[in-house]
């Protein structure tokens, strides 16, 4: 008898997986120590006392699994996709172990969800004695299953599917000696189809006539009755009820070979490799989402997985997909806020009240920054001066990398420009923000993601406000009704005095002097240190001439006054700071 039970105990093992779980069975005189052995984990998409409290009874709508069914349709409620196996178990642990056994295990396929497929069979000993199975195998390779033997005990099993449809598992067995441990494999040996092609199997299905009347428009029911193996992804009647209208021509046919690949894919496989190409030319991405729903393309779901025909298989899906070439654009704001790396430029927009702007017809070009490069900024500007900083990342007019590579700058929406180089195969913006994906094209122009925050450039006169060596020569403009003047467009050239400069004078004028000294520090147009270099001398806006000379490496105006810090760049010109207060002959 104990012989007759070890052999009964690797048969139950399952035959798809397992680590055979213990759950619900015998309890009283479990051993309390833990066998040591490998662990299969419980998949996400189904718990084991899940599965156990789901298949202890027959499922609605689940095929029976013997010709002799009761059902009035006998030929539509018999499963006819079955999996053949050579099964072999042993116990290695418990007062069991050292039992072996072997047998050809034969499962049927009698429901199928998008998580899982419900299997019950036999596991045939050779002896005119057969035990019976049920279990499921889960979409992302994982296998459930049970047996129990009269007079014996019951078998709980976890474990894995391999990619050429092999089981492997262990188990747990409870009976009356207790609990026993081991582990098992079964390798495929057959597999048989229902003998109807992918188009039979819809028709009579009844959910998807919309799908095959689309097949009979675009001339597609001949291809998916051929041999295959084709993978088709079904939308039910409801999905495409949900279109505004169902395409037509050449877009159908584009539509439906969007649905189809090559070759007999099933679910597993699609979650491991992740994506698949279709017969369109297009890709589909294959998911598990953080409900733990399988899902296509990120949002259409998975209702019933790997429903086999004799040319391929069918993936039920909820709605129509549409290959992206042929899918409307996002907006610049829709594409921001679908990018979670771009989460702060959308909250920055929204603060500054620009996301209806961006969302206009325009064409608009804009240099996206990431997160992490607004966090890289000692502070997020707010206000008026937030709005400045994000239209400097908008230029007017659709630019993608090689226009704005050609062009060597684009001016911003902000009013200044950014300048746009190569360095080291990398385009580079104002010198140091470096473009980390370019040309994401959007229905109202282009993005370029960047990893830096562009700063426009202040005025002179916010140069000298932040400036604290400045603070005499922002006082004097202020005095002098002077502050306005060089926040204008300019472009102006400044020459600043630092407050130490201001003093060494024996006072500060006042007045219309005070006016007059000033404006003889300021010239009308932008000259850098090389162009007043190579000039010998500016003419100032007050109208008399500054000279400018090269002494020791130094450059000197006016014959004794040193350019201390040069080309400070400016949005209406450019500062240079001086170590002395330029005083005009007239003075």
């Amino acid at each position: 008898m104990k012989t007759f039970i070890n052999r009964l105990t690797k048969p139950l093992l399952f035959l798809l997986t397992l680590t055979l779980f213990v759950t619900s069975c015998s309890e009283e005189s479990v051993d309390t120590q833990e066998p040591q052995a490998a662990v299969f984990e419980e998949s996400p998409l189904l718990s084991f006392d899940a599965f156990d409290t789901m298949t202890a009874t027959k499922l609605d709508g689940e095929l029976d699994t013997e010709e002799s069914t009761t059902s009035r349709n006998l030929k539509d409620r018999i499963a006819r996709e079955k999996r053949f196996y050579d099964f072999n178990a042993e116990v290695l642990e418990g007062p069991d172990a050292g039992a072996a056994l072997a047998g050809e295990l034969e499962l049927a396929f009698t429901f199928y969800h998008a998580n899982f497929t419900v299997v019950r069979g036999t596991l045939d000993l050779g002896d005119g004695n057969g035990v019976r199975v049920r279990g499921v195998l889960i979409s992302d390779g994982v296998a459930y299953l049970i047996f129990r033997v009269p007079g014996v005990g019951t078998v709980f099993g976890i474990g894995e599917i391999a990619d050429n449809g092999d089981l492997r598992g262990s188990f747990r067995l409870f009976n009356r000696n207790g609990r026993s441990f081991g582990e098992w494999t079964a390798t495929l040996t057959g597999v048989t189809f229902p003998d109807k092609t992918i188009v039979d199997i819809a028709v009579e299905d009844g959910r998807f006539t919309t799908l095959v009347s689309a097949l009979e428009a675009a001339d597609l029911v001949t291809t998916l009755q051929g041999d295959g193996p084709f993978t088709v992804f079904a939308p039910t009647d409801d999905a495409f009820a949900a279109l505004d209208e169902i395409p037509s021509g050449e877009t159908l046919t584009e539509v439906l070979l969007y649905h189809v690949a090559s070759g007999r894919n099933n679910i597993q496989d699609l979650l491991n490799q992740e994506t698949l190409t279709m017969l369109q030319g297009e890709d589909i991405s294959v998911r598990i989402n953080e409900n733990n729903e399988i899902v296509i393309n990120n949002t259409v779901k998975l209702l019933q997985a790997n429903i086999g025909a004799s040319n391929g298989v069918i993936q039920v899906i909820d709605a129509v997909l549409i290959p992206p070439s042929l899918q409307p654009l996002p907006s610049i704001v829709e594409l921001a806020i679908a990018t979670p790396e771009l989460s702060t430029l959308v909250e920055a927009l929204q603060a500054a009240d620009l996301v209806e702007t961006l969302q206009g017809e325009g064409p608009f070009t804009v240099f996206a920054p990431t997160n992490d490069a607004f966090a890289a900024l000692d502070a997020i500007p707010e206000g008026d001066a937030l709005k400045e900083v994000l239209l400097y990342h908008v230029a007017a007019g659709k630019f993608f990398a090689e226009d704005v590579i050609a062009a060597g700058e684009v001016e911003t929406i902000q009013g200044q420009t950014v300048s746009v180089e190569v360095v080291d195969g990398d385009v580079i913006l104002n010198g140091n923000v470096k473009v980390i994906m370019a040309d994401i094209e959007a229905s109202n122009g282009v993005v370029h993601i960047i990893d830096a925050v562009l700063l426009p450039l202040p005025s002179i006169v916010d140069i000298a406000i932040a400036t604290p060596e400045l603070s005499t020569l922002v006082e004097a403009l202020q005095a002098a009704d002077l502050v306005e003047t060089l926040q204008g467009d300019g472009p102006f050239t400044v020459f600043a005095p630092t407050n130490d400069a201001f003093a060494a004078l024996d006072s500060i004028p006042e007045g219309e002097a005070l006016v007059d000294v000033l404006l003889y520090h300021v010239a009308s147009g932008q000259f850098f240190a090389e162009d007043v270099i190579a000039a010998g001398e500016v003419t100032t806006i007050q109208g008399e001439t500054v000279t400018v000379e090269v002494i020791d490496g130094d450059v000197i105006l006016n014959g004794s006054v040193k350019v201390i810090m040069a080309d400070v760049e400016a949005s209406n010109g450019v500062v240079h700071v001086i170590n002395a207060v330029l005083i005009p002959s007239g003075s």
